[in-house]
């Protein structure tokens, strides 16, 4: 009887062994390559260049953003984006890395590079480029107009009026006053109305910034009035202050960035 039952028993250990390895391969293995345990990384690879016959200052920025244009009613979403720093004339190469997995096919999706100095646009891109089409991808930039032709706010000594807040509409302060802030070169200091007090302090220049001009606000002192309205306003103004570690400046729109992110906009008055 032990002899006659030998040879189910060694295919009972085959089948079992056989169902192992086949779970091993399904579950065990990672995709070809990707490491174990590290989510993969796309990139896109291409250059910007413009037709002008003409050097960039020193000190100028260029910035390639990859964007989520879906939304015809709303600011684009910027998923990913590089910061770069000309040092020659163009073209300048690029390449943005990003998440495959945060794509979702059903969106319309875009590249736009812009070139800036001292906070003011010098040249942006105004067609819409496919940042999927293949690599490497050409984006041609065209120049703005000067400060001298638009005649736009400073960044310093422009009253600049609260419009939108964490994306959204911002609300007036006590009596239907607007949230405001103007930046007094001379003093370095910030000041304005934040809803339901004045408040003033310090802000800086310096610094590093990888996707807007460095600008960042010091410790901030308010009046101590207590408001029927304006309250929740101001307590959420002097916390995005506090975020804030760069700014755009396009036409008379003032964004107040945190890395990549627009945490408010002011349009100058």
């Amino acid at each position: 009887m032990p002899s006659a039952l030998r040879p189910p028993l060694r295919f009972l250990a085959t089948l079992i062994l056989s169902g192992l390895f086949a779970c091993g391969g399904e579950s065990g293995q990672a995709p070809a390559g990707r490491e174990p345990g590290k989510s993969s990384v796309a990139r896109i690879e291409g250059s910007v260049w413009y037709r002008e016959r003409m050097a960039l200052p020193p000190g100028a920025e260029l910035e390639v953003q990859l964007q989520d244009v879906s939304r015809v009613d709303a600011m684009a979403t910027v998923l990913a984006s590089v910061h770069l720093t000309p040092e020659t004339g163009p073209p300048y190469p690029f390449t943005i890395e990003y998440d495959p997995g945060s794509i979702d096919p059903r969106m319309r999706y875009a590249l736009r590079a812009t070139i800036s100095f001292e906070g003011r646009l010098m040249f942006t891109s105004t067609e819409y480029i496919d940042p999927f089409a293949g690599n490497p991808v050409e984006v041609l930039v065209r120049r703005t107009p000067s400060p001298a032709q638009t005649r736009g706010p400073a960044l310093e000594g422009t009253r600049w009026v609260l419009e939108t807040l964490g994306g959204e509409a911002a609300a007036t302060g006590a009596g239907g006053k607007p949230v405001d802030l103007e930046l007094l070169s001379g003093e370095k200091r910030a000041a304005g109305f934040s809803g339901c007090n004045r408040y003033t302090g310090g802000y800086s220049r310096e610094g590093v910034s990888e996707h807007a001009s460095p600008l960042s606000f010091g410790n901030l002192a308010g009046t101590m009035m207590a408001c029927v309205e304006g309250g929740e306003v101001e307590q959420l103004y002097l916390q995005m202050l506090g975020r804030v570690n760069g700014f755009r400046l396009q036409g008379d729109t003032l964004s107040l960035m945190d890395g990549p992110e627009v945490l408010a906009t002011l349009r100058a008055q």
